[in-house]
């Protein structure tokens, strides 16, 4: 009985260890991933900067090309006119040259930029699989099709602070148009703007990941009070512990922001940070901004959502 009590003890030990190695492997792995993601970043950085030394010099030559056809204009009927007119072919040539560069440059560095963010996208969600639950953008809960007007007033989340909101501002009915707009309207969203939720700080300190708190469907409900989770590390994949963040948010193109004072109101797990006080007014092109100090260095993540 002695004998078996031990193999059963020696058993489940062997099994807690395997267990505490297995993880242990994990995280290194995604942290790795994060690591290398970090390493091509910069990669993309350089060579952003490098395109646009390569885009400066060619403007540069494009002042020098223009005074030169200032001259060739005044001496167009001597040999110097015709000096200029080959000096500015040559220099016209040379700038082609370095216009294509400088595309090919940007081009390069936008396809390793894709790249590491899908690395970090991966990593990060080895590092929190229990937390990351929204892999794709931002949503708008499907029961809600108006547009809120601009003059809802502000509320604070700070329990010190009682909040006043209105149960929603007037909108103006435009003929031919089947949804409320707002009497200030335009926004020109880019084609081509990124609405993930993965997303990697200016300065490239820090990695982070946001997602609405709600059920069933973790979509963003329209003009109510709801809850996020911000997911914070390091730029190699440690999670982000102790972090001082401050959030803003507002609409391009418009002279509001958002009708509420979000704030993070408690740290759930080292990197994990609950967001409350969050509110849209309005369906559109959104810009959520996280500043974060950590250990005296400042660094800020931007979100673009589209309701």
């Amino acid at each position: 009985m002695v004998q078996c009590t031990n193999f059963v003890k020696a058993f489940f030990g062997y099994m807690t260890l395997l267990f505490t190695v297995s993880v242990a492997a994990e995280h290194g792995q995604s942290n790795a991933i994060m690591q290398h993601a970090k390493v091509v970043l910069n990669e993309a950085r350089e060579l952003e900067n490098e395109s646009s030394l390569v885009f400066k010099r060619s403007n540069e030559l494009l002042k020098e090309i223009k005074k030169l056809r200032v001259k060739q204009r005044n001496r167009q009927n001597d040999a110097a006119g015709e000096e200029f007119a080959v000096m500015v072919d040559l220099l016209n040539t040379q700038r082609e040259h370095w216009q294509q560069q400088g595309t090919l440059l940007r081009q390069r560095s936008a396809t390793l930029e894709q790249q590491a963010l899908l690395l970090m996208r991966q990593g990060f969600t080895q590092v929190w699989q229990e937390k990351v639950r929204l892999h794709g953008p931002m949503q708008l809960q499907s029961n809600h099709h108006e547009v809120m007007a601009h003059n809802a007033p502000v509320r604070s989340v700070h329990p010190s602070m009682h909040g006043r909101m209105t149960d929603g501002a007037e909108t103006q009915q435009q003929h031919n148009m089947t949804m409320k707009v707002p009497a200030l309207s335009g926004q020109n969203a880019p084609a081509d703007l990124d609405v993930s939720t993965f997303q990697r700080s200016r300065n490239l300190h820090y990695f982070a990941h946001v997602e609405p708190l709600t059920e069933p469907n973790l979509a963003v409900p329209l003009n109510e009070i709801h809850q996020w989770r911000l997911l914070v590390s390091d730029s190699d994949g440690r999670p982000l512990a102790n972090a001082n963040v401050s959030i803003d948010g507002h609409m391009p193109g418009h002279v509001h922001g958002l009708p509420t004072q979000p704030r993070i109101t408690q740290e759930l797990s080292p990197g994990e940070y609950l967001v409350q006080g969050v509110k849209f007014q309005m369906t559109g092109w959104w810009v959520m901004q996280f500043d974060i100090e950590h250990n005296d260095t400042q660094d800020s993540l931007v979100f673009n959502l589209v309701l």
